[in-house]
């Protein structure tokens, strides 16, 4: 009987024991965490990406640490090491709905449509009233040439969050790819007046407008993109061009 009690006390002491190095490993990884985070607003994302390491030797089981280095790693360019511990935080959180959500969004930059459109629908699985998760599934669904769904969803983001600069910016690109125009351009306005720093906006309203053959409100919109985000032009400049080449091609054949 004395040896039971002894063994009783010392399992009472063992548990006590792990339970507060649990507990210590934990409120370590969460100092970790906290500062990477400070790290990553400042743009210091390799520092960011070394306090997250950190977080994760001092308690591997933190599906948050990997979240937070998947997305230093998107960061920095690394897609394969965002994926991978995106991919991690779930095993350890099958529920961690944001994993599900950057992971898909990191699979659409591949070009891995399908393994994106799956991720983005359990991320809605779980979490069915996030605004952005039904944007960037609009966004892989008109890749795809899935015009209607992907307006589905756009419209289904712009009343989960109306006040959400992204998705009418979205919505008015899939109207674009339907031939709405006037609808794609009231769509971009909308974008641009809750955020008038939406440079994209301002390049699909100005490639819309010169669909419609109103060049010089378009060139405003593509002066205004270009001093907001001067690497775009470029590819933007590529854009104009292909849709001025169209226009004449157009033209040519309603000639007679």
């Amino acid at each position: 009987m004395p040896g039971f009690i002894c063994l009783t006390l010392f399992m009472t002491l063992l548990i006590g024991a792990t339970a507060r190095a649990q507990a210590s490993r934990a409120a370590s990884a969460a100092s970790y965490l906290e500062r990477g985070d400070s790290w990553m607003k400042k743009g210091e994302i390799e520092r960011a990406i070394a306090d997250y390491d950190l977080a994760i030797v001092t308690d591997p089981g933190q599906a948050e640490a990997f979240l937070r280095r998947g997305e230093g790693r998107r960061a920095k360019g690394d897609i394969e090491g965002a994926i991978a511990d995106y991919t991690r935080a779930i095993e350890i959180n099958p529920r961690l709905v944001e994993a599900y959500h950057n992971r898909g969004s990191s699979k659409f930059i591949q070009g891995d449509l399908k393994g994106a459109l799956a991720d983005l629908d359990a991320a809605i699985k779980l979490a069915p009233r996030l605004a952005k998760t039904y944007q960037n599934r609009g966004i892989i669904r008109q890749e795809q040439g899935d015009l209607d769904e992907a307006l589905a969803d756009c419209n289904q983001a712009v009343t989960l969050n109306p006040r959400l600069a992204e998705p009418y910016n979205c919505r008015g690109a899939v109207w674009s790819a339907k031939g709405e125009l006037d609808r794609a351009i009231a769509d971009f306005g909308r974008s641009l007046k809750l955020n008038p720093q939406n440079y994209g906006a301002y390049a699909n309203r100005g490639l819309a407008l010169l669909r419609q053959g109103k060049e010089v409100e378009a060139r405003q919109d593509f002066e205004q993109c270009f001093r907001l985000n001067p690497k775009l032009k470029p590819l933007l400049d590529q854009r104009i061009k292909e849709v001025k080449e169209r226009r004449a091609a157009n033209q040519e054949r309603r000639s007679p």
